[in-house]
């Protein structure tokens, strides 16, 4: 009568250990991540939003989704997206206009001709590299896709802050106003033990807007009007 008591205390016992092993890789894995901050100012010391921080390492949980590029106020919302080399990308117009979006940027060349709405399909961005974004009707509008190649990234907010969880040393930045191919990238390091604030300076080229002679694009790449 005792052998049913006995065996179900002591497979409570290792299931209470096992509950215990597994609580300790789930907290040594967290503890061996640090919270890197990263403070990006200019050449003036204005904080830098947009910049994109990278660093080797495994990639979050998202990459299989689709990201959106909206298109709101006749700007690209995000001005910047970070996707990861595969993904694809939606491109809503929310405004009560039709856009017409194109890029030349060498890791993607697509266009997607005028559209309201959800008419467009995704276009998928399967090489890294920064594509650059414009509309053919409103030259204002200008917005970057950031294509990681399965990189860990983050992105400065209007502070020029950004956090990235890992013990890595070398990391890249990446600012559109870096160069005038936006394709640049700033190469930094950190010592392991430096867990404070990463503070980071870039000398940033003038912002650019679209040219009008992008206009050419429907006609290198389609035929009949739009």
């Amino acid at each position: 009568m005792t052998n049913g008591p006995i065996l179900y205390t002591k497979h409570k016992h290792w299931l209470n250990r096992l509950v215990l092993i597994i609580a300790s890789l789930v907290i040594f894995s967290v503890s061996a991540q640090q919270e890197v901050h990263f403070k990006v100012v200019d050449q003036f010391g204005a904080p830098v939003a947009n910049a994109v921080v990278s660093t080797d390492g495994a990639v979050l949980d998202g990459a299989e989704t689709t990201a959106v590029m909206d298109q709101i106020n006749k700007q690209f919302a995000p001005h910047v997206l970070v996707v990861q080399k595969g993904q694809s990308v939606r491109f809503p117009n929310s405004d009560d206009i039709r856009h017409h979006i194109y890029s030349f940027s060498q890791p993607k060349p697509f266009e997607i001709r005028l559209f309201k709405g959800e008419e467009s399909i995704p276009v998928t961005f399967d090489q890294p590299g920064v594509a650059v974004l414009g509309c053919n009707i409103h030259d204002q509008m200008i917005g970057y896709i950031y294509i990681a190649d399965h990189e860990l990234t983050t992105v400065t907010n209007e502070n020029g802050e950004a956090i990235l969880h890992t013990r890595a040393t070398e990391f890249n930045i990446w600012q559109a106003q870096l160069s005038s191919s936006h394709s640049e990238r700033l190469y930094i390091t950190r010592d392991a033990s430096d867990i404070g604030l990463q503070k980071v300076t870039l000398n940033l080229l003038e912002e650019r807007k679209a040219h009008v002679k992008q206009r050419k694009f429907s006609r290198k790449f389609s035929s009949g009007e739009p």
